[in-house]
């Protein structure tokens, strides 16, 4: 090899890239070289040599196909303490009934272990940065257990410390558990700050501010955790028109619509995120785009807990970048590759159209969009990016023939076809298996978690072998 070419620490060759570039979105026989934590050089594999004189590592995924690395970008990995457990309720009652009483009785140790499976378990499934909304414990010391657990595992992401604030009339409208709201707004603010600072933007895992809900945080704390994002240069994160009864509540004590108050206020732009909202109406959605604020589509979490359907395509036909979660694996799991399904074919069902949506808008949601609510250089695959990526293996029997790979990857694949994952230029899973943690340790710890918490939280009630139809 001529001397003075470049060198790179680890180059993946010989498979297609899907790489959301619009200047090049598909690239067959394809390479991609890596430096410390930056993509470095994306291209044709024959041409791979050409450019590099020594790697200190290569991969040929001959055969498999590399996609950006999945964003959830909006879940509460905690609750997987309780996965299926308040199967059948409505968001209230499921509330109430279930996450609520959980969630006043999570121990910090409980917390720690259940994130820490939880991130495993998205990584293992391709996800390579999250949006962890934790909401219990959100002690200083528990939230910055919670970063360390996910950085341990070797996920990108952010910890969005869930803000209560005192009570107020929509959190006593909503049933919500007063053990919850044990901190003033000061000290709500305080406690964030603190864990900002531990975990400074730009890190690996990020602490954001987020009141936990419109209808049921204090207005003036809302307002509050936006000056907070906006002094350290963060985004933030709410639960914003979820279910049809959450927005008459507000209705009921504010007088107007929640997107209509976060404008009023002077809070809705580009920093802000807002879960779920379906139930915005045709103003707020106007207001939403041109504010560019984001919303999250979370749409088997809507569906198991039927609190309705996104309205997606009025939302992005307004401007409103709009990304795709989970919400949790205690209502449906940490896949993404099942996210992006049925994002896909709900939107088809809502408008009754075919081309309402395609795999390809999905797959944008689930990437691009989600690195730029992130406000970060992640969800495409291009030449100076963050270098987090998944290789999935379309070779499986459930794919054949695919005939176009696109397609397979948002309708056909499950998590188990994720085969390497790479965060921040460092291989994290490879052939299915993580590289930093002991897997089998890490789901015992979850277990013994879980089964000391459901007696806590006296929710023996809940699990059963079956339920008569």
């Amino acid at each position: 090899m001529p001397e003075g070419k470049p060198k790179a620490d680890l180059i993946f060759s010989g498979g297609d890239i899907v790489t959301l570039d619009p200047a090049n979105p598909y690239i067959r026989n394809a390479a991609i070289a890596v430096l410390g934590n930056e993509i470095i050089w994306i291209g044709k594999a024959d041409d791979v040599d050409n450019h590099f004189a020594v790697a200190r590592r290569k991969v040929d995924f001959s055969g498999q196909v590399m996609i950006p690395g999945l964003i959830d970008s909006h879940t509460h990995l905690f609750q997987s303490l309780g996965k299926t457990l308040g199967d059948g309720l409505s968001l209230l009652p499921w509330l109430a009934k279930f996450m609520m009483p959980l969630s006043a009785n999570i121990s910090p140790a409980d917390a720690v272990a259940t994130v820490r499976m939880a991130a495993l378990n998205s990584l293992l499934s391709g996800t390579t940065t999250l949006v962890d909304n934790h909401y219990a414990p959100v002690d200083e010391a528990t939230i910055l257990g919670v970063a360390d657990a996910m950085a341990e595992v070797g996920v990108r992401g952010v910890v969005a410390r869930g803000i209560y604030g005192p009570m107020v009339e929509g959190g006593r409208r909503m049933q919500s558990d007063a053990r919850l709201f044990q901190y003033s707004a000061a000290e709500e603010l305080e406690i964030t700050r603190a864990c900002i600072k531990a975990r400074p933007k730009g890190g690996l895992v990020e602490v954001w501010p987020m009141p936990l809900n419109v209808v049921y945080v204090d207005p003036d704390l809302m307002v509050a955790c936006h000056e907070l994002a906006a002094e350290f240069d963060l985004g933030w994160q709410a639960h914003c028109s979820e279910s049809k009864f959450e927005v008459d509540i507000f209705q009921s004590v504010h007088g107007v619509r929640p997107a209509r108050w976060l404008h009023d206020q002077g809070i809705l732009d580009d920093r802000i995120t807002l879960a779920h909202g379906i139930w915005f109406d045709a103003e707020e959605i106007e207001m939403l785009g041109a504010a560019k604020a984001h919303v999250i589509h979370n749409p088997v979490c809507n569906q198991y807990l039927a609190s309705g359907i996104l309205p997606l395509g009025p939302l992005m036909e307004a401007g409103v970048n709009v990304a795709l979660g989970t919400d949790g694996t205690a209502c449906v799991g940490l896949n993404m590759f099942e996210s992006m399904k049925s994002a896909q074919v709900l939107q088809r069902l809502r408008e009754l159209k075919p081309d309402a949506t395609s795999s390809e808008l999905v797959l944008t949601m689930a990437t691009r969009n989600g690195g730029r609510m992130l406000r970060r250089n992640v969800g495409t695959l291009k030449q100076g990016a963050l270098a987090d990526m998944t290789v999935v293996d379309l070779g499986g029997i459930h794919h054949q023939p695919a005939h176009r790979p696109v397609c397979c990857l948002t309708l056909s694949t499950m998590g188990s076809d994720v085969r390497h994952v790479v965060v921040n230029g460092e291989v994290v899973v490879e052939n299915g298996r993580s590289t930093r943690v002991d897997q089998d340790k890490v789901i015992a710890d979850c277990l013994q978690a879980s089964r000391q918490l459901i007696e806590r939280a006296q929710i023996g009630d809940l699990v059963a072998d079956w339920i008569e139809p």
